[in-house]
């Protein structure tokens, strides 16, 4: 068990390293598509760039089981950057602007 607690987060702390806010998600999907090809699954790119996979072909369909999660980093973005240096931003994905204060953060620009 302690094999698979370490696999769980050796992998989430990797997907968490890659830098994949609102719209800027390929780098985090594929990565998701690379670690399932390597544990021997079929992920498929869905149209609007999520990752599916169907852990047990054999299974009967209906006896499946649908599981869903973001590999985006829904919070904020820069909406200006105020004279004292200080960010003023604007909610993406429900931030709550409690939720920011104290942390640490990576700013992507998008040049």
């Amino acid at each position: 068990m302690e094999r698979y607690v370490q696999y769980a987060v050796e992998q989430t702390c990797a997907l968490l390293a890659i830098d994949s806010p609102t719209g800027f998600t390929e780098r985090a999907a594929q990565r998701v598509m690379e670690e399932l090809s390597a544990l021997g699954l079929e992920p498929e790119r869905t149209r609007k760039g999520g990752v599916l996979v169907c852990l047990d072909p054999g299974m009967p369909r209906e006896n499946a089981l649908l599981l869903e999660a973001h590999t985006d980093t829904l919070g904020g973005m820069i909406a200006e950057i105020k004279g004292n240096g200080r960010l003023r931003l604007t909610n993406l994905g429900g931030m709550r602007a409690e939720n920011g204060e104290t942390e640490n953060v990576r700013v992507c620009a998008r040049d």
